[in-house]
């Protein structure tokens, strides 16, 4: 999945990415990540923001932190959360190859990659360099995406693929894979050292 010709039009990534999303959209993803009202949640590719919005509204007292290398998606996104009173979201750029994550001063209970680990031309050194070392054991690492499906043109990476790089990487699969129609959700925890 992805927004074509590019992501510089973020109205337009919008209109592709989050129209009826809610209809095919994995129904429980959010629900069953949240597991307290306090919880610290970083949104590693953000988008379009519909995960941080989804995540605003459940958090009653934690905070959101939305990190995407966007510029036009920083735009949107920031004009989302005045629109939508995000209070507890913050929006940050970051570099393609950096998440940033040694910036942020905070103990992070959730990392979720929704629908965008395919970007990552190297997952296992960047999640090995970049991400490993700045989140904690207690770290929920939660990545969800669309598996393969013969003929259909979206870049996709298998449930297995994400399973085996992220061991590489130093992580290790929390709970068996969740699947519904063509989408999973993987729960990782970083092996300590």
């Amino acid at each position: 999945m992805g927004c074509f010709p590019s992501y510089e039009d973020a109205g337009f990534c919008a209109a592709v990415m989050d129209t009826n999303r809610a209809s095919w959209q994995r129904p429980d993803i959010v629900s069953k990540l949240i597991t307290r009202p306090d919880m610290t949640v970083v949104d590693l590719g953000a988008g379009t923001g519909y995960f941080a919005y989804l995540f605003s509204k459940r958090l009653s007292e934690g905070k959101i932190i939305a990190l995407d290398p966007e510029e036009s998606l920083i735009s949107w996104m920031e004009e989302r959360k005045k629109r939508d009173s995000l209070d507890n979201v913050s929006i940050h750029k970051i570099e393609d190859d950096d998440p940033g994550l040694d910036q942020l001063n905070s103990e992070i209970d959730l990392l979720f990659v929704g629908y965008t680990y395919f970007h990552y031309d190297e997952p296992v050194e960047y999640f090995r360099e970049k991400i490993y070392p700045f989140i904690q054991e207690k770290t929920v690492v939660a990545i969800a995406d669309m598996a393969p499906v013969p003929g259909q043109p979206r870049h996709t990476i298998s449930a297995q693929q994400v399973i085996t790089e992220m061991t590489e990487a130093g992580f290790k699969i929390d709970e068996e894979p969740t699947t519904l129609l063509d989408q999973y959700l993987l729960i990782f925890k970083k092996i300590p050292l």
